[in-house]
């Protein structure tokens, strides 16, 4: 049943062996995946986006209305530390339908990051280069950029684009065309070129695009929540936090250890995640065989600063919890 919750990135294999040195069992913890219920969510997502074969397999030929010839959106919100960027790169990464495309690389997939300084026009620049066009005239306005790596993403078969950090974009500022960068979005999924397209971000691009109505019907939500007290992903999120520790060799001292990360870290899955692994990182740095509240705490401390108390406080959980509600308690 275990075995269900994480997953490996192709850099490792699924098991240690047994004489593992440290160093082998920290890498191994840094490339592990809890899989939870929106993983499935994501996935059936997609299938709005692209046809399937008659077999039923996903293909990466994007869905087409027959009357105007536009494609499909989808827009990923999550807070900071809700796992956006993780849970979209190792679903493309595990679904074979999607190859990541590079500028010497073919693929039919392009994943882009947008920098905080971005503007629509240097992203559609990136994209050009990124794909092998590096002559653009520095003076072409960011009409002619998108032209050209519009034109440039249909020849070579690029029929997903991912911008994640979209948020970016819509920075007000001089020299900065938010309106013009939301209507963007739009036309990627019409004229000569039309191709799927996911945007991912924090709450501030849901409410730039909803600015535009044609754009933000466009791109259905997405939403990434919180992982809730006593749910299946909360569960999922305890067993992997069980699994990963066994596997390299530790033993959680406090069965409710799991349960207290994800109140540390308000549910969300990202920032669980990572607070979870750099934990047991800690203890097998510091030649521990259990995962005592003591270890977890110093490890809290040390990302969020001395608190007078915590949830990783010597103290019954149910107990400490309501008390810790009661009074406001926040990281």
């Amino acid at each position: 049943m275990f075995k269900e919750s994480i997953h490996m990135t192709p850099a490792t294999n699924s098991t240690l062996n047994a004489d593992a040195t440290t160093p082998e069992k920290i890498n191994w913890l840094g490339h592990r995946y809890f899989l939870l219920n929106r993983d499935a969510e994501l996935k059936e997502k997609l299938s709005r986006l692209f046809a399937s074969d008659a077999d039923g397999h996903l293909t990466a030929v994007p869905k087409k209305d027959p009357l105007t010839g536009e494609t499909r959106g989808l827009m990923v919100i999550g807070v900071s530390g809700a796992g956006k960027s993780a849970l979209l790169k190792r679903t493309l990464r595990k679904l074979d339908t999607f190859k990541l495309a590079e500028r010497d690389t073919a693929g039919n997939t392009l994943y882009v990051t947008v920098p905080p300084e971005a503007t629509i026009k240097s992203l559609g620049l990136r994209i050009a280069k990124d794909l092998g066009y590096i002559d653009i005239n520095p003076r072409a306005n960011a009409d002619e950029v998108w032209g050209v790596a519009s034109h440039k993403m249909g020849k070579m078969g690029i029929t997903l684009l991912v911008i994640d950090e979209t948020h970016h974009l819509l920075r007000k500022g001089s020299g900065r065309d938010v309106e013009g960068a939301i209507q963007r979005l739009k036309s990627l999924l019409q004229g000569d070129w039309p191709l799927a397209v996911i945007i991912a971000g924090v709450g501030k691009l849901r409410d730039g695009v909803m600015t535009d109505p044609e754009t933000d019907r466009r791109f259905p939500k997405f939403q990434l929540s919180r992982i809730a007290q006593g749910s299946s992903d909360a569960n999922a999120f305890a067993r992997s936090f069980q699994l990963c520790a066994e596997n390299v060799g530790l033993t959680l001292a406090e069965t409710t250890l799991p349960e207290r990360v994800l109140f540390a870290e308000e549910g969300q899955p990202g920032r669980a995640i990572n607070l979870a692994k750099l934990i047991l990182v800690a203890c097998l740095e510091a030649g521990h065989s259990h995962v005592s509240l003591q270890d977890a705490y110093r490890v809290f401390s040390a990302e969020y600063g001395e608190m007078p108390i915590s949830p990783f406080a010597n103290a019954e959980w149910g107990t400490l919890r309501a008390s810790l509600i009661e009074s406001g308690w926040t990281r």
